[in-house]
């Protein structure tokens, strides 16, 4: 395909239908920036080059493009996502919301965290690709051109390791999570994280009467939205949340408020961060190379530590 400028937004199949009043049916299309169509397609042989979805199809139980990009206009209608946002995905899986954002409308800080580490290894092998097809588009060897919104993001990163590690969801302004299936005690830990944080907005797929009266989240609904999900005619509503304040009884005389730290050096002095986060974001703030080559690294080392492992676990069996 050529770098022309009608590449510069793309339609995506129509993924709503409705009967207007003489029996036809009306569709509903979403459009999406070249560069969100590109980091899909480099996601896509990716994944299915290593086992994930074989020839390029879809990841069963994962969002749609279209879905996906209905949810993040509609966060930046109503939540103000734009280039100064800053996004987290709890259970980040591939990380294709991650890379998502980072394009359009292409964050300040994108960062995943997933506990399964083969699915956080996958998740990092899409990221190595996506970085590697930033590098060559950057220095001209990419079938898009580099103008406007053609141009493939790189501040995101995907981590291995437990959200409850973390006491805050700062420095994030969006608190992104695909919570079907999560667990009733991981939601009250996330809810105090988040009542305990600064960060304004709540993106998830569960609805006020479990979120607010359950499980205690300081918020209220903005909007809901339904969702298609690939492979499946499963769909999920999605609910974008606003932070309300609330009083609470104090906890006892000697209790105080924790208080978030700022993320030190590198990073801005009067945006809160919890330490889990600060070397992440300074790693998304490094050039496209320097960020390039650090994902790499990690991807090669992980690689070849599973296959140690899987060394070592044959001669075992041999020798039993």
């Amino acid at each position: 395909s050529s770098g022309s400028s009608d590449e510069e937004n793309v339609t995506e199949k129509p993924i709503a239908k409705k009967r207007n009043a003489f029996g036809h049916t009306a569709v509903n299309a979403i459009t999406y920036p070249a560069n969100v169509k590109r980091v899909y397609q480099v996601v896509n042989r990716q994944t299915g080059s290593i086992g994930g979805n074989g020839h390029g199809g879809a990841i069963y139980g994962e969002l749609t493009v279209g879905s996906m990009q209905k949810m993040v206009n509609m966060m930046k209608l109503h939540t103000g996502l734009d280039e100064n946002s800053r996004f987290i995905d709890v259970g980040c899986g591939l990380g294709k919301p991650n890379m998502h954002v980072a394009q359009d409308p292409g964050v300040q800080f994108s960062y995943g965290i997933e506990m399964e580490h083969v699915r956080w290894l996958l998740g990092m092998s899409n990221l190595d690709q996506v970085l590697r097809e930033a590098q060559r588009q950057d220095r001209g060897g990419s079938v898009l051109d580099v103008s406007g919104n053609s141009i493939i993001g790189h501040r995101c990163t995907l981590a291995h390791g437990d959200i409850t590690e973390a006491q805050f969801f700062d420095p994030f302004t969006h608190v992104y999570m695909f919570d079907i299936g999560f667990p009733p005690r991981l939601f009250y830990q996330l809810a105090d994280m988040f009542n305990r944080s600064s960060s304004p907005y709540l993106i998830c797929y569960h609805g006020p009467k479990l979120m607010v009266e359950r499980y205690g989240f300081d918020i209220e609904l903005i909007i809901q939205l339904s969702t298609s999900m690939h492979g499946s005619s499963e769909g999920h509503m999605g609910y974008i949340y606003r932070r309300v304040q609330r009083r609470r009884r104090s906890t006892g005389k000697g209790s105080r408020k924790l208080i978030c730290p700022t993320g030190g050096a590198g990073l801005p002095s009067d945006v809160p961060c919890d330490p889990l986060f600060a070397e992440p974001w300074r790693e998304t703030r490094q050039s496209l190379d320097e960020h390039a080559e650090l994902v790499r690294e990690r991807v090669t080392s992980s690689f070849e530590s599973c296959r140690k492992n899987r060394t070592r676990s044959s001669r075992r069996a041999l020798n039993n």
